[in-house]
């Protein structure tokens, strides 16, 4: 079978983990890798022998070129996924697909006008402790309430920068936000609470910020988030039913009710790879392939729908 030929757009840490997926999937050829910046680029395509190029229209003029991965600054989705279909391209796009509802919209049309795979890679859905919880999420009985927390000292780069990578909500709740939609998708109230702090340059040095999302099936989620809080780092997860919990810290997943006390449980084995892989088989069936690109639409008008909640000061309507 002929490999599917690909462009990379963007080369920084997305970037690499793209580029080894795609060699690691035996399906795919990286043939070019593109960035406006000469050294970050040239030093890329060095770490895995390629071509490079620091024009976006090098990779978007290439006939030979029937797909792309786009890992940029998150305000320079829309444009470069726009250009990258009205080319013909099939294209990867990291999450959040765009910062608008209206943009992601248009980016479905087009890519089903065209015929082509608009995939918003969503690796997260792959990611354990989350992936074996749902793998296993009977043993709770029916769901009350989740908790996820999430609290890093870094807090730099573009992610420093509410130009590029967006509203708050957009970048960093998504993630979690995208794993219950996985699971649950009767969203019907959301409210938030954010507090950020700027340096003297205007980028911001530390964010806290909590999203609670309340189902029409009467469960609950609340999910708290923090950057640029010094020498701490932690992820919890919480997920509780009727019938038990399961709970994640420090790198193990219990599960805990009257009955068997607390034990551990062993995490699926997965990799998170496999969601480039599926991308490149949609690709080599040339077909159009929209399914990501939905999904990630939800989580984007949800992180919306919160944003708005903050800034306003009310609990908003999921319509």
């Amino acid at each position: 079978m002929e490999k599917v030929r690909v462009g990379i757009i963007g080369a920084g840490g997305r970037a690499n983990f793209q580029t080894k997926s795609i060699i690691d999937s035996g399906i795919g050829e990286v043939v070019i890798v593109y960035s406006p910046f000469q050294e970050e680029v040239k030093s890329f395509s060095e770490k895995y022998g390629i071509k490079y190029t620091t024009s976006l229209e090098d990779i978007l003029n290439n006939s030979e070129i029937s797909a792309v991965t786009i890992s940029t600054p998150n305000a320079t989705h829309y444009e470069i996924s726009k250009k990258a279909l009205l080319n013909n391209k099939n294209i990867l796009v990291e999450y959040p697909p765009t910062l608008k509802i209206e943009e992601v919209d248009e980016l479905i049309n087009i890519a089903k006008e065209k015929n082509l795979v608009y995939w918003v890679s969503l690796t997260q859905l792959l990611e354990n402790p989350f992936y074996t919880i749902k793998k296993n999420l009977n043993m709770i009985g029916r769901p009350l309430f989740s908790y996820f927390t999430y609290i890093s000292s870094f807090l730099g780069g573009w992610y420093s920068e509410s130009k590029l990578c967006g509203p708050l909500y957009i970048w960093q709740h998504y993630h979690f936000v995208s794993q219950l939609l996985d699971i649950y998708k009767d969203v019907e109230e959301v409210s938030a609470f954010e507090n950020i702090e700027y340096d003297k340059e205007g980028k911001m040095s530390l964010t806290s910020s909590v999203m609670n999302l309340k189902f029409s099936s009467g469960f609950i989620s609340t999910i708290e988030f923090a950057m640029g809080v010094k020498n701490a780092r932690d992820f919890k997860l919480k997920f509780v039913g009727e019938n038990g919990i399961f709970y994640f810290d420090d790198g193990k997943l219990y599960f805990i009710n009257k009955e068997t006390g607390k034990k551990e449980i062993g995490l699926e084995e997965i990799s998170t790879k496999i969601d480039t892989l599926n991308y490149l088989k949609k690709v080599s069936e040339k077909k159009l392939d929209i399914e990501t690109a939905v999904k990630a639409r939800e989580a984007l008008k949800i992180c919306l729908c919160a944003e708005v909640s903050a800034k306003e000061k009310k609990i908003v309507k999921v319509e």
